[in-house]
């Protein structure tokens, strides 16, 4: 690596271009991410996540040669005949905002962003095998899948950035407040991301969509949210399975088993029920595609799976944490998906951030406040890109995913 690059400081924040170059790799990316978490050895690191150790132990060097990392303990190596193992901890955020991250060759884009999703739910897993996950019951877990327009694309991604960029003046508000001894930390974990999908936009627009409605006056903050009784007929993981990914495209009951799995005869029950609650409604009919099949029924949402605080509430907490696996596992098909067919980096200004931070009580409902006024905002969004659109072709097929939950690591 050249010697010059070890002389240029990186903002708080932020990195130049040319430090973003050298922080494009696989290995790097994700050491970055996991010593966010907690302190780890070079060692420690190839046994939990991977790697080659003499590879990660350089790339440990590298990162305190640039100030990113430093040494937090020295102590005699687990194994037989071992050195002296360092312990680093992180110091310095590696966030590449659109400029530095337009100088990264798309190929190592690839590889940094497979990095950070890998980080992120890595910490999914840990909170929810924790149980740790839902422990909060104003925890914040959302995705949704609309078409936008360049302008809205920008405006939505601002917005992620400025959430990203406040989360450190949050953390040193709550700091302040935590010295007082009055109030228990909550250790954070915060997820944010706006990429384009495979998805057509007009599919995705054929979907029960909100650009064709206009938000009631008189409900206009709880517009997409269920009541109790609404919640409780959802707490079902396949009812609530087929509702988000009705969100995301038009199925039929023997499409959803072929791609997402279950019986037939149980997810076919289930769109019904979903039907008869007035939450699904059949968009299309057409001959069975199956030898003697009769009438394939596709099915398309009519309201988006979104609970507010008051409903969440209302659910046993075996539901919730039904209904967060379901959540989860809808949002991880979605990057999967874009990831395999090479659009999630198809567009230099996407987002994809997680960051863990230690709140108090008061920046904790703050942060799930900004998420909220977000989740809410994006029916507009889509609005007004379909209305400015000439062609519903040219708009982003877009992916968002808002996240805070309680990790377990402190």
């Amino acid at each position: 690596m050249p010697s010059s690059v070890k002389t240029l400081t990186p903002a708080p924040w932020g990195i130049s271009a040319k430090m973003a170059k050298a922080l494009a790799d696989h290995w790097r990316v994700r050491i970055l991410a996991e010593l966010s978490v907690r302190p780890m050895s070079p060692s420690r690191f190839a046994e939990e996540v991977g790697g080659e150790l003499t590879h990660i132990s350089r790339c440990f060097r590298q990162l305190a040669d640039w100030g990113y990392i430093e040494i937090v303990e020295e102590r005699l190596g687990r194994r037989q005949g071992a050195a002296i193992e360092h312990v680093y901890r992180g110091i310095q955020r590696a966030h590449f905002d659109t400029e530095s991250w337009e100088a990264v060759p798309r190929k190592e884009r690839n590889a940094v962003s497979h990095a950070a999703v890998s980080s992120y739910f890595a910490r999914v897993s840990e909170a929810v095998d924790a149980g740790t996950f839902d422990a909060e019951i104003d925890r914040h877990l959302s995705w949704d899948s609309l078409a936008l327009d360049k302008e809205a694309w920008g405006h939505l991604g601002r917005r992620l950035d400025g959430v990203l960029d406040w989360l450190p003046e949050l953390a040193v508000e709550a700091s302040r407040r935590l010295a007082t001894g009055e109030e228990s930390p909550i250790p954070t974990v915060v997820g944010l991301s706006a990429f384009r999908s495979p998805q057509s936009p007009v599919t995705m627009l054929q979907v029960s969509r909100f650009h064709d409605q206009a938000p009631a006056p008189s409900d206009e903050q709880f517009e997409f949210a269920f009541g109790p009784a609404m919640a409780k007929a959802l707490s079902n993981n396949w009812r609530c399975r087929i509702l988000l990914e009705l969100t995301h495209r038009p199925l039929s009951p023997s499409q959803f088993v072929e791609e997402i799995g279950g019986s037939m005869t149980h997810v076919s029950r289930c769109f019904r029920e979903l039907a008869e609650l007035g939450l699904v409604e059949v968009f299309e009919e057409r001959p069975g595609g199956r030898r003697g099949g009769g009438v394939e029924r596709i099915y398309r949402c009519l309201r988006r799976p979104y609970f507010d605080a008051t409903t969440w509430e209302t659910l046993p907490k075996l539901v919730r944490e039904e209904m967060s696996q379901s959540f989860l596992g809808s949002y991880l098909d979605r990057v999967v998906e874009a990831m395999a067919t090479d659009t999630f980096d198809a567009d230099a200004d996407r987002h994809f951030s997680w960051k863990p931070v230690l709140l108090d009580r008061v920046a904790w409902r703050e942060v799930g406040v900004r998420l909220d006024e977000i989740l809410t905002d994006l029916p507009n969004l889509e609005r007004q890109s379909v209305a400015r659109a000439s062609e519903l072709d040219s708009l982003i097929p877009t992916i968002v995913g808002l996240a805070s939950f309680r990790s377990p690591t402190g």
